[in-house]
């Protein structure tokens, strides 16, 4: 593994330097199709920069099975119109007010301008889609787009749901997050007209991948601190959303005691809500957590077998080892706080 303390994402991601550069002009090309009111605002949510990582995954994964050409670069356009589009209606959702550290949308418009704008920023998405002439890519976008919509209307409804099981937890996130890991892969090794069982096995990967990152994500939002994150932190507990820590707290608390522990997630002060941290950082839920992200992130790296030993396939490595990494690090850190 690399000596990530000397290693950022940034130098992970040299062999697609050039082809992310591409994507950062073409997404900031994409305010001239807004309309002219709102182009503004489309421009502000654009220079909140990610860390572009569904664009990264497309990207990575042509080179890796073929080679990366302009129509990778446009996908990777695609795949981050939607990702901030369902930004803009998390923070809606969660009254986030910071997001890449600086005020949200739902912060700086309000509820109505924010779910609009996301709206927009999908429509804008799958117009780009339709410019490619093979129907199987713009049927699979606007799949993907369904299901992360989806996710998040399932995860709606599981609000404040002690019953709330790991397995369901999981769904939820594939669905919410892996979907568009998946998709990115996918179409990387799909645009490359590789076989049936390499696009396959690409959207597999790409869907583990995303399960461990939106794992790694929900840690952040219990033990991270607010100026790193560069998000509102806490977002999760205060709207009912149950996250593998808290399931597993949850999981280690006697039957007669769930009912109580669930509304000090819920609804405690923060003094009590301390406690529960205390509690989940002396119980086996780092640890459990770290598992789950390991597991996982093994399974995207055995479903890499077979593919070219490239700096592409290399790089794709190297990701799910920073992002083991960085759970480890945000683990370490909460227990030494």
């Amino acid at each position: 593994m690399a000596d990530f303390k000397k290693l950022n994402l940034l130098k992970l991601l040299d062999p697609i330097a050039a082809d992310l550069k591409q994507v950062e002009r073409m997404l900031i090309e994409q305010v001239g199709g807004f309309e002219p009111h709102i182009r503004a605002a489309i421009q502000y949510l654009l220079d909140g920069s990610g860390k572009r990582l569904r664009p990264a995954l497309a990207l990575l994964a042509g080179g890796a099975t073929g080679g990366v050409t302009d129509r990778h670069q446009v996908i990777g356009v695609v795949v981050e119109l939607i990702h901030l589009a369902t930004l803009v209606h998390d923070d809606v959702l969660d009254e986030a007010k910071v997001r890449h550290g600086r005020p949200s949308a739902h912060e700086r418009w309000g509820n109505i301008v924010s779910v609009l704008l996301g709206d927009c920023l999908f429509a804008r998405a799958l117009h780009l889609t339709a410019t490619h002439t093979n129907t199987d890519i713009c049927c699979r976008v606007s799949a993907a787009a369904n299901t992360v919509c989806a996710g998040e209307i399932l995860q709606n409804q599981h609000s404040f749901d002690l019953n709330l099981t790991r397995e369901q937890y999981l769904d939820l996130i594939n669905m919410k997050t892996g979907a568009l890991f998946a998709l990115s892969s996918e179409l990387g090794a799909l645009l490359n007209e590789s076989d049936a069982p390499v696009v396959e096995q690409m959207r597999d990967f790409g869907s583990q991948l995303g399960i461990a990152y939106q794992i790694y994500d929900d840690c952040v939002d219990i033990f991270g601190q607010e100026r790193a994150s560069g998000k509102s932190l806490g977002t999760d507990m205060k709207k009912g959303k149950l996250t593998l820590p808290l399931l597993l707290l949850l999981e280690h608390t006697g039957a007669d005691k769930r009912a109580a522990v669930g509304e000090i997630i819920f609804h405690g002060a923060p003094s009590e809500r301390q406690r529960l941290l205390e509690l989940a950082l002396g119980n086996g839920v780092i640890t459990e957590s770290l598992l789950t992200v390991d597991r996982h992130l093994q399974r995207a790296r055995n479903k890499l077998a077979g593919l070219p030993d490239n700096a592409h396939t290399q790089a794709l490595t190297g990701l799910m080892d920073f992002i083991g990494y960085k759970t480890g690090t945000l683990m370490k850190e909460a227990v030494a706080a």
